[in-house]
């Protein structure tokens, strides 16, 4: 009921700068809008791909919009936060706050808030740095790689995500697996599977066992057989130096 926000949501960005962020009035007005897109061809950027998946929201009134991303360091994490998120955040980076926490640190809400940026509402500074600690505790106890959320909104008393953009480390699996859920892994925009790797794709479906192939090169000559150790990387790393990388 009431208005609702309607976009494609297949892993590229700057979707309201292409045209493909759709304010409907009710549930009818975002399906047909839905249909009349769904499995038609889009450009964004140079790639071209179908799109099939979309994401239908309520939409919040609103008239601040906030940034927060974390992004994962060799040596810790950094939370990026701006009292000015939305679509132009790269021409307003100067605005970000940079809140480093090292690898086994704990983040404590009264450091957060006093790192924040001065232009932080002073009643809502609380209740950001509150959401910001949770968020971290959240995107680490999870095994996030990265986690950006551009732009979420502050109400009276609560935090509203209006976009969301996450990667996971697919390597913990084994241990975060039963949190993550039934989650896939999907291929990015554009990219198509080549008929040798969608062989390998329905075989590796139908086996217990871990088949994966990716052609980073279809004119190349060297194919590397990843055994899955160490020996991997030196194969890797002699066939760069003898200069086929």
């Amino acid at each position: 009921q009431g208005k609702l926000v309607v976009k494609p949501d297949q892993l590229f960005g700057k979707r309201g700068k292409h045209g493909l962020v759709k304010i409907a009035n009710n549930l009818d007005e975002a399906r047909a809008w839905i249909d009349e897109r769904m499995d038609k061809e889009a450009t964004v950027g140079k790639v071209t791909d179908k799109l099939n998946c979309f994401l239908i929201e309520p939409f919040t009134t609103h008239k601040e919009e906030y940034y927060v991303a974390i992004k994962s360091q060799r040596d810790g994490d950094v939370i990026y936060f701006s009292n000015h998120g939305g679509v132009d955040i790269e021409s307003v980076w100067e605005t970000v706050a940079e809140i480093k926490v090292g690898v086994g640190e704990e983040i404590k809400q009264g450091d957060v808030e006093a790192k924040l940026p001065k232009d932080t509402p002073t009643d809502k500074r609380s209740l950001i740095a509150s959401f910001l600690c949770g968020l971290f505790r959240f995107y680490r106890d999870l095994a996030y790689a990265y986690l950006e959320i551009n732009p979420f909104v502050v109400t009276e008393n609560a935090i509203v995500p209006l976009d969301l953009v996450a990667r996971l480390d697919d390597t913990a699996l084994f241990e975060c697996g039963d949190r993550w859920g039934d989650i896939p892994f999907p291929a990015p925009f554009g990219r198509k599977l080549s008929k040798e790797e969608q062989f390998i794709k329905e075989m590796d479906e139908k086996s217990g066992a871990s088949l994966k192939l990716t052609i980073l090169n279809p004119k190349g000559r060297v194919w590397t057989m990843v055994a899955g150790g160490g020996a991997s990387v030196i194969y890797t790393d002699t066939i760069v130096d003898l200069g086929f990388g």
